[in-house]
């Protein structure tokens, strides 16, 4: 046997050590998970994330919970008075319930190893619902590089290299830069988001990204002044086409 082969081998016989020691279990609800279980979601807490689903805007990909019948080629009032940066927005689950939990998990925990799970979501719901998927790159929202230092990563990177790998799209992570922080989100208006976030995002280098069909990726669309902002800057920048795509969204 080759000294490779001795690695593989060994590194086999060590991960065995560790499950026996230290099984893995799906981190929102504990159960056990065999080791070879390729993510650290449990199939019932995979399957049970909220996803959204018909009817939802054509243009933002906000669920529509009204009982009345909307042509599914409408959009929602938002839509209809806004004037948007990117062309479509899609998002393969809905902000709350299990998904939220995993989130929060996932970005303020440091749990990593989430990327994988949301990552396979996000490839299913893509093939399920975004027919084509004619995007050259994948673009991670960036975060500030002083973010990056206190969380120790880019959350929408994670996300986008998983669901390159499975789609087999290239991401662009170093084009589109952050290049001033911004206060929280969560407390502002719509007016206010986009005030907050006018200016905090550039291209450095146009090269990847000119003549391009952008796919934009990040974790939660809220109102979409975040996108809209990105989207600007790659437009600016010379992409032929943005479309947005998140791992979630907020319902209302």
């Amino acid at each position: 046997m080759d000294s490779s082969g001795s690695q593989s081998l060994l590194a086999a016989l060590w991960r065995g050590f560790i499950n026996i020691i230290f099984p893995a279990h799906c981190v929102l609800c504990a159960k056990p998970l065999s080791p070879d279980h390729p993510h650290c979601l449990c199939g019932a807490c995979l399957e049970g994330l909220p996803r959204v689903t018909q009817p939802f805007c054509p243009v933002c990909g906000r669920p529509i919970r009204s009982k009345a019948l909307v042509p599914f080629d409408t959009p929602c009032g938002e839509c209809r008075g806004t004037s948007r940066r990117f062309q479509i927005c899609r998002s393969a689950g809905v902000y709350e319930g299990t998904l939220r939990d995993a989130l929060h998990l996932f970005k303020y925990d440091g749990r990593r190893e989430l990327a994988r799970a949301l990552g396979l979501l996000m490839a299913e719901y893509a093939r399920e619902n975004m027919p084509g998927l004619n995007y050259d790159r994948l673009i991670p929202v960036p975060l500030h590089r002083g973010k990056v230092r206190e969380r120790g990563f880019n959350q929408s990177l994670l996300l986008a290299r998983e669901l390159g790998k499975r789609l087999g799209i290239p991401v662009n992570g170093a084009s589109l830069l952050r290049v001033r922080a911004t206060p929280p989100q969560s407390a502002l208006s719509r007016a206010g988001r986009l005030k907050n976030v006018r200016g905090a995002f550039t291209v450095k280098d146009g090269r990847g990204i000119r003549g391009m069909r952008c796919l934009l990726i990040d974790d939660v669309f809220t109102t979409g002044a975040t996108a809209e902002a990105c989207a600007h800057a790659l437009v600016r920048a010379g992409a032929r086409a943005v479309d947005v795509f998140t791992l979630a969204r907020t319902a209302a």
